[in-house]
């Protein structure tokens, strides 16, 4: 087995950290099994999996956006309720 030093910034190492703990491995494990699928997947053509759920709310977030703003604030509760 072959050491790899590898350089990342520091949300990176801290977010693969949290990754990795919660999937129980060590970081390297983690990592190493990431490239594995990640070549393999190269090599056979097939697509990363899809995070449905976030481009669900992707697409939902990039809709049109609401015009609730009344000469530049939001309005109170009472307005929003109010019966008209």
């Amino acid at each position: 087995m072959k050491n790899v030093t590898i350089s990342m910034d520091d949300d990176l190492a801290h977010l693969t950290r949290i990754a990795a703990a919660k999937a129980g491995k060590s970081v390297s494990r983690y990592l190493a099994e990431a490239a594995r699928e990640k070549l393999m997947a190269d090599d056979a053509g097939i697509a990363p999996p899809r995070n449905r759920q976030k481009e669900a709310l992707e697409r939902i977030l990039a809709g049109p956006k609401w015009d609730v703003m009344e000469n530049g604030r939001m309005p109170t509760s009472e307005e929003r309720n109010a019966r008209r």
